[in-house]
């Protein structure tokens, strides 16, 4: 089977693979998946993974899994076919769950082999050995659709955009595993499974699905945890069980809308604390800022006349000394106002206020 989720250029390699491999994954690791298992004897899971870019929607990684299922031959054609649309409801149903989005018709495919050498050559795809080999895939791939390889290339060539492309795939990919054998596959068939560190080597049993006793929305759930009431909530269903579970929520709703209310009346406070303080200190800057102009008004007004006076007695009085130029008394009377290290520091905290 084949397994994709919708992309477009906007997804960056990253996400799109957490996506599909963490749906894929997490589709398996139910009590849902272990009752799946008995009813159609399903003995494991070969996932390979491939990676390939789009022109058009950018990255599409996606995975191939050989879902191997043991049984009766009468009906085993039958039995791996209701296996793989399994498999692929629970990993659309996870798909969503996550935010994404997955065609039911375009999402995924299943297709039973038709014999040992059938399955086999599909399970090695995972390897993209046959890629480096120029397989098949040459043959039905879009125009539109470049294999890592076909971005290496561009990118040595000078495509600024593919190079770049390239880089992200030279960071997200290495580590993981193009070919997994399940563990619970690999000791059916004796096999000595690898340590994996990819989440693809098990098929863990949690037992989630029967013991759900309500839903929380996730943006109350995130409230409730900024609160601090999640704990308190659990307490609450954990003595009140399903029965209790409409009351604890709507108990625990009603403490984390109280506290919000509280919370943003703080912040209100402080808001305004912070607008009066502003404009307190912007009224204090206008005033100094007005002294300053009355001083400078009455030195240019004022002093400037007087200073001419003082020349024309010295020079009555000193008629063998050169004229004073005026300029130059003026200078030298004339003093700067005091320094205000103040001035500086209010103006910067009512930027850093406006900020």
């Amino acid at each position: 089977m084949v397994l994709t989720a919708a992309h477009s250029m906007d997804m960056s390699l990253s996400e799109i693979k957490a996506l599909v491999q963490g749906s894929s994954s997490a589709a398996r690791k139910t009590r849902a998946w272990g009752k799946a298992v008995k009813e159609y004897g399903i003995m494991g899971v070969i996932v390979g993974q491939e990676v390939t870019f789009s022109l058009d929607n950018g990255w599409h990684y996606h995975q191939h899994l050989s879902v191997l299922v043991d049984g009766p031959d009468a009906d085993a054609y039958k039995r791996a076919e209701q296996a793989g649309k399994w498999i692929a409801k629970a990993y659309s149903e996870q798909v969503r769950a996550k935010g994404g989005e997955v065609s039911n018709r375009y999402g995924w495919h299943v297709r039973v082999a038709r014999d040992v050498a059938d399955a086999s050559d599909y399970t090695a795809k995972g390897s993209m050995a046959w890629e480096v080999a120029g397989g098949h895939k040459d043959d039905t791939k879009s125009e539109k659709s470049l294999t890592p390889w076909d971005i290496a290339i561009a990118a040595s060539a000078g495509d600024k955009q593919m190079f770049a492309k390239w880089k992200e795939y030279e960071a997200i990919m290495p580590g993981t595993r193009s070919c997994v054998i399940s563990a619970a596959l690999a000791k059916k068939l004796g096999l000595t499974a690898e340590r994996q560190d990819d989440d693809e080597d098990s098929e863990q049993l949690y037992h989630e699905t029967d013991d759900v006793v309500g839903r929380v929305e996730a943006p109350v759930w995130s409230r409730w945890m900024r609160h601090g009431l999640a704990s308190t909530f659990l307490l609450r269903v954990e003595y009140g069980g399903e029965a209790g579970f409409a009351g604890a929520v709507e108990q625990t709703e009603a403490e984390s809308m109280e506290i919000e209310r509280c919370w943003q009346e703080e912040k209100a406070k402080r808001e305004r604390e912070r607008q009066e303080q502003q404009t307190s200190c912007k009224a204090d800057v206008l005033l100094r800022q007005a002294a300053n102009d009355v001083r400078k008004h009455r030195h240019e007004a004022g002093m400037r006349r007087h200073v001419g006076d003082v020349v024309e007695r010295i020079a009555r009085d000193n008629p063998d000394q050169p004229r004073l130029n005026a300029g130059a008394v003026l200078t030298t009377v004339e003093r700067p106002a005091p320094a205000d290290d103040d001035m500086a520091a209010i103006l910067q905290m009512i930027e850093d206020m406006a900020a």
